[in-house]
């Protein structure tokens, strides 16, 4: 046999393999993220793998032909492409007019968007987080990733031609690309902000370089002239590295967190790296990988792996929806059962009928449209197509498909916090500056009160917090700086009417490395209490690092109310157990344990799980006041 494949495209073994470990990682990641918290790196394995395959047979059309016929490219990925999603927009479009309501906003430019393969540069604005399950998902966020691969599609063909018609040499061509692929790596730490990961994440220019690693290898890489048969030791490696390189995707896809800082500061690009060295050692038809990669359910799940990933979030947002106890293990297979369903159906029904349509020969006496639609199975995929498209008018032409997406009860809450507390700020500061003047600005927690001295006010204020006549004096005049995320948002006007005297800075999607600056600018202002509230992680892991810069700030003369958090997501319980352990060697570090009483009373929590609604934001700030008041009282 000869060593080198011939002229003619070959079918790489394995990658239809990769392609199922990809769609099978996003998939668990939507279904169970704390299982598979890097399964979004499924989506970058898809990239990947298109910007080979796609380079690989643009080089191989040069070499044969002098040039590339790029509207006929264009026409075999419209055909491969299009139809599919189409339907799965329409289907989807059909049924939120008809079942699902509450998510018509944004409808007519999220279907124009996806129509256009610009999705993904709309979504940066107006688009879900990618990783935002707290507040409900959308059916469509993961379409973004078709847009980039739809601009890759657009443009590449003719950049390839170019390049290859100046004569320059491969490999620098290659190394080009990565330098390129870098550039866009910098852009994605550059432009990554916690506060809206959307335009780090779906942007075009800050994730195109998983499409670039691909292209670059393919420019080095060629499949075709790669050679079966290999000597032992050259084979032993290529398959040592393959089973690296199989190993680190792995723990990539098990250990990589979407919504880490650092994932964006060079782990994603590192992360990628290593898919790309995966395919290219699966691409080499010596390698062990080839073959194991190469087995019948992989193959299946490989060809449908397009359809699959239309179709999974539809399928969870809508059944989620409709049924009651959709979180278990059996709901989620069952999901899964669905969604192989309709791509079953998509697949032989849609992207195989068209995928397969070919103009007929001259002088057949038909036309290929007469031909096409002459088929039953088109006629009947027609006349589903025609009444879904009904549906998607119907869907398009509702007032609320042009609105934005409406605001929920927690975010309203949120959004008028702000003020109150803004406004509860300016008073503080200015009872803060006035106390800088004075030795103390609270009673003695010592002191005994009479309870009949307490207002009516101040009585109300005891019942409605929980508090004794001895708990609340000894915090009501207390100077208190409070910085957190969403959570102290939600809380801080509590905190200000139980201790009018607080000064609170939170925002929403703070992250805990945001902190100490924070601090930092209150401390040189002479504005950072003697206590100090901090309600911050749940957004993210706290740092070893950042925590001791927070301590260093505050001092050990200060008093730290650390109020640990309660969410559905790893870092979460991490960050309680870390701040446990800290209490050993920072005396004035006092933990709030939110999470211990919560846990049996989520009636105290919003539809998210997460934040307080209007009565555990009282029971959360009393708990801070107790936790004050017993140190308080200690003194």
């Amino acid at each position: 046999m000869n060593q080198n494949v011939t002229n003619k495209p070959r079918y790489i073994t394995g990658f239809d393999g990769l392609r199922a470990i990809a769609v099978i990682g996003v998939i668990v990641f939507h279904l169970w993220p704390k299982a598979l918290p890097g399964g979004w790196m499924g989506v970058p394995l898809f990239f990947v793998l298109s910007g080979y395959l796609i380079t690989d047979l643009l080089i191989q059309e040069y070499d044969r032909n002098g040039h590339i016929d790029v509207l006929s490219f264009y026409r075999r990925r419209l055909k491969r492409l299009y139809p599919a999603l189409l339907m799965m927009l329409f289907a989807t479009a059909t049924y939120i007019a008809f079942f699902a309501r509450d998510l018509l906003y944004n409808l007519r430019s999220i279907l124009t968007s996806n129509m256009l393969y610009v999705y993904n540069i709309w979504a940066t604005k107006h688009g879900d987080s990618y990783f935002d399950s707290w507040g409900g998902s959308s059916p469509f966020t993961h379409l973004w990733s078709l847009s980039i691969e739809g601009q890759f599609y657009l443009i590449w063909p003719i950049i390839v031609m170019i390049l290859l018609g100046l004569r320059i040499r491969r490999i620098s061509i290659g190394a080009a690309l990565i330098g390129l692929a870098g550039v866009s790596a910098i852009l994605l730490g550059v432009l990554y902000d916690p506060m809206n990961i959307n335009r780090a994440y779906y942007g075009s220019d800050t994730r195109i370089f998983a499409v670039l690693f691909g292209a670059a290898l393919a420019f080095g890489w060629p499949s075709r002239r790669m050679k079966y048969i290999l000597s032992p030791r050259v084979k032993r490696n290529l398959n040592t590295l393959g089973g690296i390189a199989l190993a680190l995707t792995l723990i990539t896809f098990f250990g990589l967190n979407g919504e880490w800082r650092a994932t964006y500061m060079g782990l994603m690009f590192v992360a990628t790296a290593i898919i790309t060295s995966l395919i290219a050692i699966t691409a080499h038809p010596a390698s062990f990988l080839s073959h194991a990669l190469d087995n019948k359910f992989l193959n299946y799940l490989g060809t449908r792996s397009y359809s699959i990933y239309l179709y999974q979030l539809p399928v969870f947002v809508f059944f989620d929806k409709v049924v009651t106890n959709h979180s278990t293990f059996l709901m989620g297979i069952l999901k899964i059962m669905i969604v192989l369903i309709l791509s079953e159906l998509s697949y032989r029904y849609v992207e195989n009928v068209f995928r397969r349509v070919k103009k007929p020969a001259l002088g057949t006496g038909s036309s290929w449209y007469q031909t096409f639609f002459s088929s039953h199975s088109v006629q009947a995929m027609l006349v589903v197509a025609v009444m879904l498209m009904a549906g998607t008018g119907y869907a398009v032409s509702a007032n609320e498909s042009a609105h934005a997406k409406p605001k929920n009860n927690l975010e309203k809450r949120l959004d008028s916090n702000k003020d109150r507390i803004n406004e509860a700020n300016k008073k503080a500061v200015s009872q803060a500056k006035k106390a800088q003047k004075e030795s103390s600005s609270a009673k003695s927690s010592s002191q005994k009160v009479d309870p009949k001295s307490l207002s009516q006010q101040d009585r109300d204020l005891m019942d409605k917090y929980g508090l004794n006549a001895e708990q609340f004096t000894t915090i009501r005049d207390n100077r208190v700086t409070a910085v957190g995320d969403s959570v102290m948002v939600d809380v801080a006007p509590d905190l200000q009417e139980l201790m009018p005297n607080t000064v609170a800075n939170a925002t929403v999607g703070r992250q805990p490395y945001s902190v100490p600056e924070i601090l930092q600018s209150y401390d040189g202002q002479g504005l950072l209490s003697q206590n100090v509230v901090i309600s911050i992680g749940t957004n993210g892991a706290i740092g070893e690092n950042d925590f001791k810069k927070i301590m260093d700030i505050i001092g050990h003369d200060r008093q730290v109310y650390w109020i640990n958090g309660y969410a559905d997501r790893d870092w979460v319980s991490q960050n309680n157990n870390f701040l446990t352990e800290q209490t050993k060697t920072h005396k004035n570090l006092h933990i709030v344990d939110w999470a211990a009483l919560v846990k049996d009373h989520s009636n105290w929590l919003g539809d998210d799980h997460v934040h307080p609604n209007q009565t555990g934001s009282v029971q959360y700030t009393s708990l801070i006041a107790k936790a004050m008041a017993e140190q308080g009282q200690k003194k």
